[in-house]
């Protein structure tokens, strides 16, 4: 079971010069198992690293390995919104 400690804590900016390296996190994550993301920290995101979680967490369905974006915070929800994904994430959010 993912405890708080094991959450991976996103910056308050997601911007596209983040992707790359939010991808390289999530890579590792998914590699290690269990992947939790604390999301309550996040002010702007871009559809980019959007893309990027969205790709993390089918990975972790198609592998079985339970994946969940905690405290998301009103940006990121907004921002999900906007691009009609809420629905998509709705599953992966706690």
């Amino acid at each position: 079971m993912v405890t708080s400690m094991d959450a991976f804590a996103l910056p308050a900016i997601l911007d596209i010069t983040r992707a790359k390296e939010l991808r390289g996190h999530m890579v590792e994550r998914l590699n290690c198992g269990a992947v939790l993301v604390d999301a309550s920290a996040v002010d702007r995101v871009s559809t980019p690293c959007i893309q990027v979680l969205l790709a993390a967490a089918r990975s972790a369905d198609g592998a079985g390995t339970p994946f969940r974006i905690a405290n998301a915070s009103e940006a990121l929800r907004a921002a999900l919104a906007d691009l009609g994904l809420q629905a998509e994430f709705e599953n992966w959010m706690v």
